[in-house]
């Protein structure tokens, strides 16, 4: 699956929610090796409160944010 974002786009998911910066494809661990995800990303945002939180989401379930 080829990866659809690229580091520092601005993103939410498809369902809403806040916007999220991609940060990077998470690593996954193999047996015998270590690769960058083609479909994980793990994105940034900033809570209601003002702190910064990550997670990863699966690349489909994210949409791209115009640049207001």
């Amino acid at each position: 699956m080829p990866q659809k974002f690229k580091q520092g786009e601005v993103v939410k998911l498809k369902s809403g929610g806040p916007t999220m910066t991609i940060e990077k494809y998470k690593w996954e661990t193999g047996f015998d090796y270590s690769k960058e995800s083609d479909h994980v990303v793990v994105c940034t945002w900033f809570d209601n409160d003002g702190k910064l939180e990550s997670r990863p989401f699966e690349q489909d379930a994210l949409i791209t944010v115009d640049n207001e």
